[in-house]
């Protein structure tokens, strides 16, 4: 069997297993320290620095971390915006390749082998509702994700901790806090039904020269075209820790991106499980091209041909 991936508001097991265990794996504290951590990424991000106090960081910070450095990582050759995870062709699989290593820690915690993340549909539960309700729906009671803005002290994710942080100035190591939301504060609705349609309409899944100005399946969803539209609006619309490369803080995070890999699979299911640009293709981004290693700080890693049929691992209820 494989996991079946669900709606969160749908389906109150999954949501109640997933909550378990984000809370869990941010209590679980590794081996690795803020200071082993720090000289393993001095030696891949020139000029790195980890600033803040030196402790003993948890699984769920180590994904943290990992997200963030890959957005430290260029690619040659350079463009704007455009990293080992984001800004180009790679950012549906290696997010893919990220939402697999979690969803294999859910499992163990909650011992099933069977055990899927949970994803917000975000459109349908929210942009396609007026704009005053959006801050209302249900996601953002303490049945689950708890409130929108402000500090969350309330609902199972009040012991949710963070200790790495995005400032100014870098990365740091903080005192245990709990997660910050600003929703709709920056911008006022979330993406909506016709939006994703956009996507899934689009037949090209990216093309040169690879980066956040051409109009492609992957560039609609990951949100550069005409605005932070899809999955760049979620981001922003709900702020506060999901802002900087350090957004897998919020456990939001990896239901606004299990929905943007469900819009993925269903363009599959339309166009085929394409993916370009390939091996040869003069000038595409290293890094980014379908034979290529992504980078990967739990687990082993995979290539984008490698993951582009997600059938041995997972599927979901229901594709937009």
């Amino acid at each position: 069997m494989t996991a079946v991936r669900a709606d969160i508001l749908a389906d109150s097991t999954a949501a109640r297993r997933y909550l378990d265990a984000a809370v869990a794996l941010s209590a679980e504290l590794t081996s690795v320290t803020a200071r082993s951590a720090g000289q393993v990424l001095a030696r891949v991000i020139p000029g790195f620095r980890l600033r803040g106090i030196e402790q003993r960081l948890s699984v769920w910070d180590l994904f943290v971390i990992w997200h963030w450095a890959a957005m430290q990582l260029v690619t040659s050759p350079r463009a704007a915006m455009r990293n080992l995870a984001h800004g180009g062709p790679v950012f549906l699989p290696w997010h893919r390749l990220y939402l697999l290593r979690l969803e294999q820690l859910l499992q163990r915690h909650s011992g099933d082998a069977d055990a899927g993340l949970p994803y917000w549909d975000w459109a349908v539960a929210g942009g396609d509702l007026p704009t005053a309700q959006q801050l209302n729906q249900a996601l953002w009671t303490d049945a689950f994700l708890g409130q929108p803005r402000g500090t969350v002290t309330t609902g199972p994710l009040a012991g949710h901790l963070v200790r790495i942080e995005e400032r100014d100035d870098g990365l740091w190591s903080i005192p245990p806090r709990r997660i910050e939301r600003a929703a709709g504060v920056r911008v006022a609705t979330l993406p909506r039904s016709p939006d994703v349609l956009v996507a899934l309409d689009n037949d090209r899944y990216d093309r040169d020269p690879w980066d956040t100005s051409v109009v492609t399946h992957r560039n609609v969803v990951e949100g550069w075209v005409n605005g932070p539209w899809l999955h760049n609006r979620v981001h922003v619309w709900v702020g506060g820790d999901m802002l900087p490369g350090t957004s897998p803080n919020d456990p939001v995070f990896f239901l606004n991106h299990c929905n943007v890999d469900r819009i993925w699979e269903s363009w599959m299911t339309r166009h085929g499980r394409t993916y370009e640009p390939g091996n040869d293709v003069p000038d595409a981004p290293m890094g980014h091209r379908i034979d290529d290693d992504m980078i990967a700080l739990l687990g082993q890693s995979f290539t984008p041909r490698q993951v582009l049929d997600p059938g041995a691992w997972y599927s979901y209820d229901v594709l937009p």
